[in-house]
């Protein structure tokens, strides 16, 4: 289900990317001067056709849809709307072919189809391994559909009447005692449907695993909405505009908090937009924690511009979607770019599993039982569980992914629990444990700092034995920051002394286009040059300001006078940000400006970073 949503929106993008618009030229010019973000540069404007406009901004989020595609896009995010009876049909046939679900709604459901149910005719006609499955679908709406299922050895016949249904985007179960919600799209019936799950099933259950995966976003409003299930009213987001001025969406104080169990999100690659501020509001408010991988960093928000909201503009169902915000979490953090992190970095295989051992409820005894401190929450884990066959891959790399921040205890007897790590544990029970640990942060000043940027996987590969106190390069510090921000692209040949192909030209040229780290003049970047302490000062102000609220708020604000008089060593161009990283608690202690930095205290720099403006989840 989630495969197919991601496709059907990727469809919208894909069917027509250059459409040829009946909306007016000039009036589509005036709309983008209006509400893009970034503001459309006169030579674009200049362009004679919306076509080439839409592809000269380069802006994927931003396109024209003509009536057909808004409609799909609409479907894509709401549920697509389809005639049929609403039961999905496996394709291996034994002695007939299973149904795998039906529908809560659905004529199949009304009629007392169930899951398990095993479908051997068709109209009357027997099937056989070769019977076209897709036939079950076509027919138009009010049309009979007579099936025949086998149940419990029983032949049942039903009779089914085709009507258009709305393909559920939003899905909740208990399983194996955990409630467990799908969340496919952010789309007009999701709160309701996490309301009427959180209200049914919280009884039931110690946590809420609710899976984002290949999430594509949706509408923010109902992302709002949603969240405050978990956490009541208050903040959710703020959006920002090219002028700079926010607009919120806070939540009022009497909105239904309707459960205190923790949730464990699931994320991927492919959790984008609005499933990112989900994911981003549970970890600013405090109400969960997450497991996977990185999301996809979709950080901007888009108006949909159509005859609701410009009837003497658009006509025939046709819309303009234009980039317009940038957005933050309630803790004023973005996930442009960067996305948002996971408080347990885990592979693709291991996520759900993991999940499931940490959805334990509290035991009536310590002994054969583990309680996780994470992010503010505790979670229980039963080691038999754990240690099982199918769970031991789960369970080791769930010891591994484990923070520093990250309290683990093992029970013994009725009540006692004594505090262990995950590799004295995974020593103890044998598991094959990987430290992501790297050598040589053992005794560092920085031990901390390193070993949650490590646990992160934030870390990158210099090509040989970390050692932390050997001095780090300007390229170094590029690589660092790219693997840390998920940058990945930039202009090339700024610098002469950037070679292409070389190990650092991708990181340098990335964080150059992005304005946080500059060359000494205009064509030279010194590479090999060490890093110092107020030129990392200065790069890292610049990514606050453009990473949080917080950030950019103070890149605004001048110095004191007695600012000036403590920050009066730095060069000119480093006051500011040295003043700014100083409030974030980000220098480095004992530092000169023109110290060069070490590994370990830039690694330090940038974690610390990360920590201030809420960028991890702990």
């Amino acid at each position: 289900m989630k495969r197919l949503l991601s496709a059907a929106l990727a469809a919208v993008l894909l069917s027509a990317p250059l459409p040829a618009a009946a909306l007016e030229l000039e009036d589509a010019k005036a709309l983008l001067c209006q509400y893009y973000l970034e503001g459309v540069p006169e030579q674009v404007l200049a362009l004679d056709s919306l076509d080439a406009i839409l592809e000269a901004l380069g802006d994927p989020y931003t396109y024209y849809m003509d009536g057909s595609q808004h409609e799909a896009y609409d479907q894509a995010v709401n549920g697509q709307v389809s005639v049929g009876v609403g039961m999905t049909v496996s394709g291996a046939y034994d002695g007939g072919f299973p149904i795998l679900s039906v529908t809560d709604g659905s004529p199949a459901m009304e009629a007392g189809v169930l899951p398990g149910d095993r479908l051997v005719a068709v109209d009357g006609q027997e099937v056989t391994a070769q019977f076209p499955l897709s036939s079950l679908a076509s027919g138009p709406e009010g049309s009979t559909l007579e099936i025949t299922v086998i149940r419990d050895g029983e032949r049942l016949t039903f009779s089914l009447v085709r009507r258009s249904m709305t393909r559920p985007i939003v899905t909740y179960a208990l399983k194996d005692g955990a409630a467990y919600i799908d969340c496919d799209s952010f789309g007009s019936s999701t709160a309701q449907v996490f309301q009427q799950a959180l209200t049914q099933l919280d009884g039931e259950t110690a946590v809420w695993l609710v899976d984002l995966r290949q999430n594509p976003g949706g509408n923010s409003l109902t992302c709002a909405q949603s969240v405050g299930l978990f956490t009541g009213g208050g903040p959710v987001l703020y959006l920002r505009d090219r002028e700079g001025r926010y607009e919120d969406q806070v939540l009022s104080p009497l909105y239904p908090d309707l459960t205190d169990k923790p949730a464990i999100l699931l994320t991927d690659s492919e959790s984008a937009s609005a499933s990112e501020l989900f994911a981003a509001a549970i970890r600013d408010r405090g109400a969960g924690v997450a497991l996977g991988q990185r999301t996809y960093g979709k950080g901007s928000a888009q108006v949909v511009l159509d005859e609701s909201s410009h009837p003497a503009l658009f006509s025939g169902g046709e819309a303009l979607r234009i980039t317009a915000y940038r957005f933050f979490s309630p803790g004023g953090a973005t996930n442009h770019v960067l996305g948002v992190i996971p408080t347990l970095v885990l592979s693709p295989e291991n996520t759900l599993p993991a999940a499931a051992l940490l959805s334990c409820p509290a035991p009536d005894r310590a002994e054969g039982h583990l309680l996780l401190e994470l992010a503010g929450e505790g979670f229980y884990l039963d080691l038999d569980q754990a240690m099982g066959g199918e769970n031991r891959a789960a369970f080791t790399e769930l010891l591994e992914a484990l923070p520093p921040s990250a309290l683990l205890y093992r029970g013994y007897g009725a009540d006692r629990w004594a505090l262990t790590g995950g590799q004295e544990l995974a020593q103890a029970l044998g598991l094959d444990f990987r430290s992501r640990r790297y050598p040589g942060s053992e005794g560092s000043a920085y031990q901390r700092e390193l070993d949650t940027l490590a646990a992160y996987q934030l870390l990158p590969n210099l090509g040989e034995q970390f050692q932390p106190q050997q001095v780090m390069t300007r390229a170094e510090f590029a690589t660092l920051l790219c693997v840390v921000l998920n940058l990945y692209a930039g202009q090339e040949g700024q610098f002469a002394d950037v070679p292409t192909g070389s190990y650092y030209a991708q990181p340098i040229n990335a964080v150059a286009s992005m304005g946080f780290l500059s060359g000494y003049n205009r064509d030279t970047f010194a590479p090999g040059d060490p890093i110092t302490c107020q030129q990392a000062a200065a790069c890292l102000s610049a990514v606050a300001a453009w990473a949080s609220m917080e950030g950019y708020e103070l890149a605004q604000e001048e110095l004191s006078v007695g600012q000036w008089l403590d920050y009066s060593g730095y060069a000119p161009w480093a006051q500011v940000p040295a003043r700014n990283m100083d409030q974030l608690g980000v220098l480095p202690e004992g530092l000169s400006p023109d110290d060069s930095l070490s590994r370990e205290a830039a690694c330090a720099m940038v974690c610390r970073l990360m920590e201030g403006l809420g960028l991890l989840w702990d």
